[in-house]
């Protein structure tokens, strides 16, 4: 069981630094800075980016400790433990969001690249939540 779960983190990690990586191009699908520099107040822009930003780098950091670190998860302490819940918790709420706040429809019809890119996103989150959430329950 532990080394079908480092696989999957091993895979979960490296889904974590694939999204940091294409960040950039999701930006551009969306024209999110064509938005954001319609926003009147200059420091919302600024928050908008920031926050953006630190996203993407925890994307990027919590997929390099996943994958450079996947046996420790099962070393036993409680760090390893409320690590895998903290992105159980992370992953579900993203996916959540997802699913029920976002309303997806306006860029999803407009190519079907984008409706698999939606759901590839979507088995992506799933694999992490299931992932991390097995960690969580071996560990305890």
């Amino acid at each position: 069981m532990k080394d079908t779960l480092i696989i999957m983190l091993y895979l979960a990690g490296a889904g974590q630094i694939f999204i940091a990586l294409i960040y950039d191009q999701v930006r551009y699908i969306l024209g999110w800075d064509a938005d954001i520099a319609r926003m009147a107040m200059p420091w919302n822009r600024q928050i908008a980016h920031t926050y953006s930003r630190y996203i993407q780098a925890l994307n990027l950091a919590f997929g390099l400790i996943t994958v450079l670190l996947a046996p420790a998860f099962f070393e036993g302490n409680a760090i390893a433990t409320a690590f895998a819940a903290l992105l159980t918790l992370y992953w579900g709420g993203r996916m959540v969001v997802a699913l029920f706040y976002y309303d997806t429809q306006a860029i999803t019809k407009r190519r079907a690249l984008y409706r698999f890119g939606a759901w590839g996103f979507h088995v992506l989150f799933t694999l992490m939540i299931v992932t991390y959430a097995a960690v969580v329950a071996v560990n305890l």
